[in-house]
């Protein structure tokens, strides 16, 4: 054999092993190779937590999603083990049509995604932007159970300014519209469900084009005030059935009840020394507790 047809046959092996390595780091054609390694395997009773919008998370969805083990596991990442009272929360939080919780996909997936996110969370924006194509058709051909928790993180931080000074109705203003988001989402979601996504998606977008873009490129912090007033008046234009007319005080109780609820269930897993780190957003990935 000479050195051309060597060179040839060495180009198409290398061609095919790329192919199959990115099909598979798609999903389209899951990959396991006895004896090779990539990090830690996932108990049967266990999930894996990840805080902060990395982007290996689809990664890791998928890893779950089709038996590998778990790639990429950084310092505010890990896996860890649920405790009966953790299933407890977990599946109540999804069967009692919880105010503060959206569900979304195939309640019988092998694997449950949870997202605690606050709709003006600018981290939260750019994850969606970014990644959240790459799990969305996971979830749709019914691998992934998509369930959303509301973590007003941000939200609440335009009230704590207002309190501040409240001369500064603007920011009472994105503090009210900031939470109405949310319940646009859950009207959504209830009212049409198929549309849950695509509306989530379309205010990610609105936050990130009409808030974080022109806040790095003018260096104005005017615009991470604005960008929620205007989502806000997006979702209520391109869904008309789901307009909605909040009050502070609502918004207020809205978000004191949700931050509740999130206190009551990060300590169930999160381990306790990164607990003060927690934010938006978070993700726990898990296989169904309920099997």
């Amino acid at each position: 054999m000479n050195n051309k047809v060597i060179i040839i046959v060495v180009a198409v092996v290398v061609a095919v092993v790329a192919v199959v390595l990115v099909t598979s780091a798609l999903g389209i054609i899951p990959l396991s190779i006895p004896g090779l390694s990539f990090g830690k395997s996932l108990p049967s009773n266990g999930f894996v937590y990840v805080i902060g919008a990395y982007p290996n998370v689809p990664t890791l969805v998928r890893d779950v999603v089709y038996g590998h083990e778990l790639r990429g596991l950084g310092g505010s990442e890990g896996v860890g083990s649920l405790t009966p009272s953790a299933v407890q929360y977990i599946l109540k939080l999804v069967k009692n049509s919880n105010d503060y919780v959206i569900t979304y996909g195939n309640p019988k997936a092998s694997v449950w995604l949870l997202e605690f996110l606050d709709p003006v969370c600018p981290y939260c924006s750019i994850f969606d932007v970014y990644n959240f194509s790459q799990i969305a058709p996971l979830i749709r051909s019914g691998q992934v159970y998509y369930i959303v928790v509301y973590f007003p993180t941000h939200a609440l931080g335009y009230y704590q300014a207002y309190a501040q000074d409240p001369n500064a109705s603007v920011l009472l203003t994105a503090f009210n519209d900031s939470v109405a988001l949310w319940l646009q989402w859950k009207c959504i979601n209830s009212v049409n469900a198929s549309q849950t996504l695509s509306a989530i998606n379309e205010t990610y977008i609105a936050d990130f084009m009409y808030g974080l873009v022109p806040y790095v490129e003018y260096n104005n912090q005017a615009y991470l005030i604005y960008y929620p007033i205007f989502s806000y008046s997006l979702i209520n234009k391109t869904h008309p059935e789901c307009s909605i007319t909040l009050k502070p005080t609502q918004a207020v109780n809205i978000t004191n009840n949700a931050l509740n609820q999130v206190n009551n269930l990060i300590p169930l897993l999160i381990p306790k020394n990164l607990q003060s780190s927690v934010g938006t957003p978070l993700f726990i990935i898990m296989r169904n507790p309920g099997n």
